[in-house]
């Protein structure tokens, strides 16, 4: 067996794995609290992936899973390179995009099948086949899903989020449409994100009132 290859299967292994030992920094951004640990990306990946085969079980959606999995695992193998970045970061949608697609195509420059994962990447940045459009989704629910969790568990305040936060007109005019928590801000601040899904829509709203602790 050729020991390039040998070398490329390693490689990437140890330059993904990275990520496991490094936290979503987005909730940095709300000043979470530290009395617990915050989960690493790849722990986001998981969840995400798990309330995709949730959904898809429930609601018979007629979807490659096989897909959406494989794009929600590799989407996030950009942040080895260019770290979280978080819509407050001032990075534009556009921009994340194209230094996410380059730092995709540095971790997988040297595989046989670079193409394989490089085109899913693309197609889940255009968001225009069905599997990319619910995988974007879960996506971005996953966080929200999770914001509600350290919401319940105390984990957040407002008097600990920074002003930079706070005093964008996005987080302003959320707050003044009452707005309670910060949480609720999170979910409000994505709400727009589902209004074409009728599945996702109903369950951001389901997640409001729903009890992530006992």
């Amino acid at each position: 067996m050729e020991q390039t290859k040998l070398e490329n299967v390693l490689n990437f292994y140890y330059e993904t794995a990275k990520l496991k030992e490094v936290e979503r920094s987005g909730w940095n951004t709300w000043n979470i609290s530290r009395n617990k640990r915050v989960e690493s990306i790849p722990e986001h990946v998981y969840g995400a992936q798990q309330l995709a085969y949730a959904i898809y079980s429930e609601f018979d959606i007629d979807i490659d899973l096989f897909k959406v999995n494989s794009m929600l695992a590799y989407h996030e193998t950009e942040e080895i390179n260019i770290g979280d970045l978080d819509p407050f970061s001032g990075v534009s949608a556009a921009k994340k995009a194209k230094i996410g697609k380059q730092a995709v195509e540095k971790t997988v420059s040297k595989m046989k099948k670079k193409n394989f994962i490089t085109s899913l990447i693309d197609e889940f940045n255009e968001r225009k086949t069905p599997e990319a459009k619910f995988a974007y989704l879960c996506d971005k629910m996953e966080a929200d899903l999770m914001a509600k969790k350290y919401q319940d568990e105390g984990r957040f305040s407002f008097d600990k989020v920074s002003s930079r936060i706070l005093d964008d007109e996005r987080i302003q005019a959320i707050m003044s449409n009452g707005a309670n928590t910060v949480a609720d801000v999170f979910i409000e601040f994505d709400v727009p994100k589902y209004t074409e899904s009728k599945i996702f829509s109903e369950l951001i709203q389901f997640l409001k009132e729903y009890k992530t602790t006992p």
